[in-house]
């Protein structure tokens, strides 16, 4: 049995008991920042410190912004961004920003993107910024065999085409609305030309970029040290020096937060924050964030093809008690399969904790209670096996015994299946026939903000039954009508237009219930107080590379 730590026991007790019972700017063609929570108002004061230690939570392997979830996500794009610029970049809303791009804009059949690009920018080994660069490696990336950790944000692409020394021509094959969700991501930092020659596939160990911080030393899956370039088009960096650590362990995260052997920390368990808080050195950053989690609902077990039974079993769970009980408040209940900040969200429904609905639902369905209290139909009892990850995600495995203690009060039967993180998404991933479970804990982090891009890797249809998932629809959900939603919602760059078609697909998958919808987890960050601002994003980054 597993042994549960000393501050999860009042959280174990409480749900035991619980169980029981954007707009265009003309000027710019820049979208204005969408609403957003607010995280608290950081300290403007400049820091005295030099250099500043950043501990965090996944190790960084390589900075190959091409490569499979490259360099250890969430942690090496958060150093990439301080090393390499796109043409545009996020705001701390997802309101789009220039970077190297100074402007752009559309034209009137939605199917070229111009953009005028900075001028006077050099790499970090000398060579020149302009639309060279910019072709020759976003060329690159239309290559599924060489960007293979991203190709679907860029598969609408049809060319990127140079339109003076700096100026260039982004032509999509549709229009596509997503293109500058693409274009913030971290798939779209480009590298020095000259480094991709030189190092060619281990660019992801000798970086160059046109960012504020250049590489001084790396050890992969250990540390890695930025130093300032001083030649940063976009003002002084803040500190001479950036290290990012491997602390991959929450307590020993803070306590060297505490101690002063970090500046910085990530991923803080939520409860842990109230503590931190506390301390008057210390100040935590708090962000809604767009990792949406639930528990999928294989449509390939002929009891959860019915709609009224998944239904039932979202009215089942006391989703607001989760995220009091298990998230201390840290987190929001779902009102659509995406999470509020999400470019594209609109609100789809609530299905508020009701035991008496869901036992009435279930038995207009046929479902009558056996023996054992287990409900059964024609001869088939109400039994489910619920894979869930062991330590990929906060509170992953107490969240599904919570889900399988209020799923036994309405008489349903959970097994539980709890597989180690490194195989976990290789166990859900398989071919419709391989499927050896029914229920799985999944969260899905959209780290380009497009609720499209989302809603289309989460329940868009299958292309091949005999072949796995191509993105993250493993539960095998089918509907024409959201497919074309989607696929039209895809085609709109008026975002009034393509809110309205994936709000459609939003409400339809809301209502089916292909998920029990839980809640989308906030980020948490802390830092020392006497450091500058830090920034945090709701697609999850923490990025500490600051200018003055």
């Amino acid at each position: 049995m597993r042994k549960l730590g000393l501050l999860a026991v009042p959280v174990v007790l409480s749900l035991a008991v619980l169980a029981g019972c954007t707009t265009k700017d003309s000027a710019s063609g820049t979208p204005s920042p969408s609403a957003s929570s607010a995280s608290p108002q950081q300290s403007p004061a400049a820091t005295t410190k030099d250099s500043i230690v950043y501990a965090q939570s996944v190790a960084i392997t390589s900075l190959d912004t091409a490569g499979a979830q490259p360099q250890g996500y969430p942690s090496g794009y958060e150093a990439a961004f301080a090393i390499y610029n796109g043409l545009v970049k996020f705001d701390e809303s997802l309101g789009f920003q220039p970077s190297l791009a100074e402007k752009w804009t559309t034209s009137d059949d939605g199917l070229t993107w111009t953009f005028t690009l900075r001028q006077g920018v050099t790499f970090q080994d000398g060579t020149p910024f302009n639309a060279d660069a910019v072709v020759g490696y976003y060329t690159k990336m239309l290559d599924k065999t060489y960007n293979v950790g991203s190709i679907t944000l860029w598969a609408p692409i049809d060319k990127i085409v140079k339109d003076g020394d700096y100026s260039v021509k982004i032509v999509t094959k549709e229009p596509y609305g997503g293109l500058l969700n693409t274009l913030a991501h971290g798939s779209a930092l480009i590298p020095s030309p000259a480094a991709l020659t030189k190092y060619g596939k281990d660019i992801g160990l000798n970086p160059v970029g046109t960012g504020p911080y250049m590489l001084d030393k790396f050890q992969p899956g250990t540390e890695l040290t930025l130093k300032a370039y001083d030649n940063y088009f976009g003002g002084k960096p803040l500190y001479k020096q950036i290290t990012y650590k491997y602390v991959g362990d929450a307590a020993g995260r803070i306590a060297a937060l505490k101690s002063g052997q970090a500046d910085v920390i990530d991923a803080v368990p939520v409860e842990m924050a109230d503590d931190l808080k506390s301390n008057a050195n210390i100040e935590v950053i708090n962000k809604p964030g767009l990792q949406v989690f639930g528990v999928g609902l294989n449509q390939t077990n002929p009891i959860l093809q019915d709609k009224a039974v998944r239904q039932a079993l979202n009215y089942a769970i006391q989703k607001d008690a989760i995220v009091k009980a298990l998230f201390k408040g840290y987190a929001t209940v779902l009102t659509s399969p995406l999470a509020p900040n999400t470019t594209g969200y609109v609100k789809s429904g609530e299905y508020g904790y009701d035991a008496a609905k869901a036992k009435k639902m279930l038995e207009d369905a046929g479902w009558k209670a056996g023996a054992d209290g287990i409900l059964q139909k024609d001869g088939k009892r109400m039994s489910f096996k619920l894979r869930t990850p062991d330590g990929m995600y906060p509170n992953d495995v107490l969240v599904a015994e919570t889900v399988q203690n209020q799923l036994k009060a309405i008489g349903v039967e959970v097994k539980i299946d709890k597989v180690e993180k490194s195989t976990f998404w290789n166990s859900i991933k398989v071919p419709k026939a391989k499927v050896d479970y029914d229920m799985a804990l999944f969260g899905y982090n959209p780290s380009h903000g497009n609720g499209v891009i989302h809603m289309d890797a989460m329940f868009a249809t299958n292309p091949s039954e005999t072949e796995n998932p191509v993105q993250w629809n493993f539960n095998w959900y089918s509907n024409k009508e959201v497919d074309a939603a989607i696929k039209d919602a895809n085609k709109q760059t008026n975002p009034d237009k393509r809110n309205e078609s994936l709000g459609k697909a939003e409400k339809i998958v809301w209502d089916e219930s292909p998920y029990i919808w839980l809640y989308a987890k906030n980020n948490i960050v802390a830092k020392k107080k006497e450091i500058g601002p830090v920034t945090v994003l709701p697609v999850v980054f923490t990025l500490v590379h600051q200018t003055k």
